[in-house]
């Protein structure tokens, strides 16, 4: 397919006018693109470019493109136009595809146009370029870049441009006018369109300034509002304390003025006064912010060369933490109809995309559904095996709990048996024994000697008393 495009534009340029000029028609459809691009020497831990057509693709063939390979490396790599790109008389047209298939975390996709004699062996980051352009995504960074050599210094456009942030092949396309005017397309639809350079870009100083020697007069009225003179405060406002000290407080009962100090009750808002406060009006003699006059700036200079350069290639300059990045369709022209032809095949392209990646996604959705299904169900499995497992303890508990209360009624019983008796003969032969031998053997014997010491007693008084 990119064969019979290639063919179709040959022809076209054929017939084209002799204005229409193609610098640049890299489609990566062979792998002799090693011939016309050189990779820089500026340092030993460059990235490796690989053909690549990506894992899904409507046409594998045309899908080809020149893909980043590793991750957390520059990249650093050029080609040469077939001739030098004179942009000062028709427009300039720059264009190509890229196809981020991972999410990239932080790097750059744009494309560099180099000057006239650039050294491809030692082109770097450091190296100078005439535009940049393309998507550069990194943190919160997220634009598509739009930037202008001027002077020798980089001009960065004050418009913000996001960068389309999905897996599909998107388009990018720079258009510089040479009335100093720029168009930018992005996946077919028109973000700017000959939009002058001096508006988005800070290149010129400004056209006026203020007057310097102007100044404001002295009866200007700049006071937006005034107070309102029948707005009046209250005669005795100054007079009202904000604060009272409270009534129904009392002093502590331990209270020692002596080495506490004389008892003050605390403060409380007063409940009679209240808040006052000037209102404002419109200012009747309002004339407005004053600002002198502005007059012509005598440093601006308009450069009717501005954007207007001599381009000899164009590079890839890179850094990128996550590889993936496909650069496919690098198209660089003066011939409106032969980049038309190239943004068409990439459109029929990507409304193929759009079908494969729904279908790519319904399906991940499908895995994950059932991925959802199958641990949900392995929770139930589990959670049914567990009440299994408790259903087979409970009979077996259930069969215990008989034998067990048996086995209790059976000790029951023989305490009720067994106890009675022991006691029964405990008291019939014990007791009575223990009670008789104590009233028969002590208790005669005590009386005796009891009877004979009282005796004794009185012998011994009566004599006493002779």
């Amino acid at each position: 397919m990119k064969a019979t495009l290639l063919l179709a534009s040959l022809a076209i340029a054929a017939v084209a006018s002799a204005a229409a000029q193609t610098f640049l028609e890299e489609t990566f459809s062979d792998s002799t693109w090693e011939d016309r691009w050189t990779t820089s020497s500026s340092r030993e831990d460059l990235g490796k470019f690989a053909l690549a057509s990506g894992s899904f693709h409507a046409d594998k063939d045309y899908a080809q493109g020149l893909q980043t390979t590793e991750d957390h490396r520059f990249y650093s790599i050029s080609t040469p136009f077939s001739t030098v790109a004179d942009n000062s008389k028709e427009d300039l047209i720059v264009q190509y595809t890229v196809k981020q298939e991972l999410n990239q975390e932080c790097g750059g996709s744009y494309l560099k146009l180099l000057p006239e004699g650039y050294d491809a062996k030692n082109f770097n980051g450091d190296s100078e370029y005439a535009i940049m352009f393309g998507p550069d995504v990194c943190g919160p960074e997220n634009r598509i870049h739009v930037i202008f050599n001027y002077k020798g210094k980089n001009y960065l456009t004050k418009k913000t441009f996001p960068v389309p942030r999905d897996n599909k092949t998107h388009f990018y396309r720079l258009t510089v006018h040479p009335d100093q005017k720029y168009s930018l397309n992005v996946d077919g639809e028109s973000m700017a369109d000959h939009i002058s350079l001096e508006e988005h870009w800070d290149i010129y100083a400004p056209r006026t300034i203020p007057d310097s020697e102007e100044k404001k007069p002295e009866d200007w009225v700049d006071a937006k509002d005034i107070e309102d003179p029948t707005h009046v405060k209250p005669a005795n406002y100054d007079d009202i304390p904000r604060y009272i000290a409270d009534p129904v407080a009392t002093q502590p009962e331990d209270w020692d003025a002596e080495s506490d100090g004389d008892w003050e009750a605390p403060e409380i808002p007063n409940p009679d006064y209240e808040e006052w406060s000037p209102k404002f009006i419109p200012n009747p003699d309002y004339k407005g912010e004053w600002k002198a006059k502005d007059i012509p700036n005598p440093e601006f200079k308009e450069d009717a060369d501005l954007a207007h350069y001599k381009i000899g290639g164009i590079g890839l300059d890179l850094w990128q933490v996550k590889s993936g990045s496909i650069f496919d369709d690098i198209i660089v022209t003066s011939d409106a109809e032969l980049a038309d032809k190239y943004m068409s095949q990439w459109q029929e392209n990507f409304n193929h995309e759009k079908v494969i990646v729904a279908a790519l996604d319904a399906e991940k959705a499908k895995e994950e559904a059932a991925k959802k299904e199958e641990s949900a169900q392995a929770g139930k499995d589990i959670e049914k095996k567990y009440e299994e497992e408790l259903d087979e303890e409970e009979p077996v508990a259930k069969k215990a709990e008989p034998e067990v209360a048996k086995e209790e009624e059976e000790v029951k019983e023989e305490v009720k048996e067994a106890k009675p008796e022991v006691v029964k003969e405990e008291v019939k032969e014990t007791k009575p024994e223990v009670v008789k031998e104590e009233v028969k053997e002590t208790k005669p014997e005590v009386v005796k000697e009891e009877a004979k010491k009282e005796e004794k007693e009185s012998s011994e008084s009566k004599h006493d008393e002779l």
